[in-house]
């Protein structure tokens, strides 16, 4: 194998023209680099080759691995996972959660709002499946503006959790006929949940809300089994 050298940057060291720097140098976009470069590297040590060989064998790996991290490439979204795509749905309108776009675009919505306790965003499959985790990613208000940084001498409050994050959320697999909860969770504080759970033979999946930080309706935008 390949000791890979430290020979990626990324932020406002990188090369780039006087006009491209004007988007590059923000703290959005230093942070999107970050993540790419680090990831990068993880394929890179994975396969034991140097950075170029990443781009050259290895890029579908790595936007894959960036989207399924909740990174949003420009014009191309990310591919659900195969038991998510030969799912039945309960019905049409739980389609948008298994589109690959997690997050309102071009002023769709992309999302479900859910009341707490609603039961009918299920995945169902002909025969029983072998499931162990799900990918989930709930809405924490991303189009809110005022994210700068604040200098704690000047901040006298504190933040409120976006209104329409799930708070609580549970898992429950259709097994031998009879519904079970495989997953229960009671705090959650992030938009990107990767869950896993024991594995079960199960012929349907359901994702509850319990309960979301404002008290009123959730709002998820993806959902896949895996």
């Amino acid at each position: 194998s390949v000791n890979v050298p430290n020979l990626l940057f990324a932020g406002r060291d990188i090369s780039c023209t006087h006009m491209a720097l004007s988007a590059t140098r923000v703290m959005g976009t230093c942070a999107t680099l970050g993540q790419a470069v680090g990831t990068a590297v993880a394929v890179a040590q994975k396969y034991g080759v140097m950075p170029a060989s990443v781009r050259k064998d290895h890029i579908a790996e790595l936007q894959n691995t960036l989207e399924d991290d909740d990174c949003m490439l420009p014009y191309r979204w990310r591919k659900v996972s195969p038991l998510t795509k030969k799912a039945m749905l309960a019905n049409a309108d739980l389609e948008v959660l298994r589109n690959g776009i997690d997050r309102v675009y071009n002023k769709k919505d992309n999302g479900v709002w859910c009341e707490a306790g609603t039961t009918n965003l299920v995945y169902r499959w002909s025969a029983p499946q072998k499931l162990s985790g799900v990918r989930l990613i709930f809405d924490s208000d991303m189009k809110f503006t005022n994210k700068r940084m604040l200098k704690l001498e000047a901040e006298h409050g504190r933040r409120s959790m976006p209104a329409m994050l799930a708070k609580g959320f549970r898992l429950d697999a259709h097994v031998g006929g009879e519904w079970k909860t495989v997953f229960d969770e009671k705090l959650n504080i992030l938009r990107l949940r990767k869950v896993s759970f024991e594995p079960v033979e199960a012929d349907a999946l359901r994702l509850v809300v319990t309960e979301s930080w404002g008290g009123g309706k959730a709002h998820v935008f993806a959902f896949d089994a895996l």
